[in-house]
């Protein structure tokens, strides 16, 4: 036999089931409405007092010059070494003293340096800007020497220039046989003679680990 369904014991009438209407008004849902103001603002409602006093303040601050950093602070900035120039320094020092053997025995790198006139370096850097198809920018303010350095610090061919100081890397890459300009090598000696301890330091390099006070 079939099963049978079980039918319960209180059975529930239609009339008492509720139902969903979605039609009637009372489940409507309405935003309430903001009032609109009865006076819009416009520019009539600014008088003309206000608007010359808005305009004097608005000319003044364009007007007003950046705040300047004190004497003292720049004072500061240029004379406190940054952690990179300490380290540069030292290795100035260590390039320095193995390099004391070398010009006692005779026939160093840096005697050969020694030798080289204003006249071969200029006629270096005119052999560098003959090789371009278009002058350099922004160059304007710069010395014949730091150009020189410059280019020497873009020269990936003598390996990365940040970190470094300019005249180990001279020496690493001429060790390797990569043949360094000799110009370079004087460039920096004439530096070095002026007590330029900054030459040594790549361009890039400071531009890396600048530093800015913010008032």
């Amino acid at each position: 036999m079939p099963p049978t369904r079980r039918k319960p014991s209180n059975p529930t009438t239609s009339a008492s089931q509720k139902t969903l209407s979605f039609n009637s008004r009372s489940n409507k849902v309405t935003k309430p409405s903001i009032p609109a103001s009865s006076k819009p603002l416009s520019d009539k409602s600014i008088t003309k007092p206000q608007t010359a006093s808005l305009r004097k303040a608005v000319a003044a601050d364009d007007d007003a010059p950046p705040p300047a950093l004190s004497e003292e602070v720049d004072a500061q900035i240029e004379e406190e070494p940054t952690a990179a120039d300490l380290a540069i320094r030292q290795q100035v020092e260590e390039v320095k003293k193995k390099t004391e053997g070398e010009v006692k025995k005779g026939g160093s790198e840096e005697e050969k340096a020694g030798k080289v006139g204003e006249a071969q370096i200029k006629k270096y850097w005119r052999g560098k800007e003959e090789e371009r198809k278009a002058p350099r920018v922004h160059q304007q303010g710069l010395s014949l020497n730091e150009k020189i350095l410059r280019h020497f610090d873009l020269s990936s061919q003598y390996g990365p220039c940040i970190g470094i100081a300019r005249m180990k890397r001279w020496k690493r890459a001429s060790n390797l046989g990569l043949q360094p300009p000799i110009e370079v090598l004087a460039v920096l000696l004439k530096e070095e003679d002026k007590n330029n301890t900054r030459a040594e330091r790549a361009h890039v390099d400071e531009l890396m680990s600048s530093r800015f006070i913010i008032n």
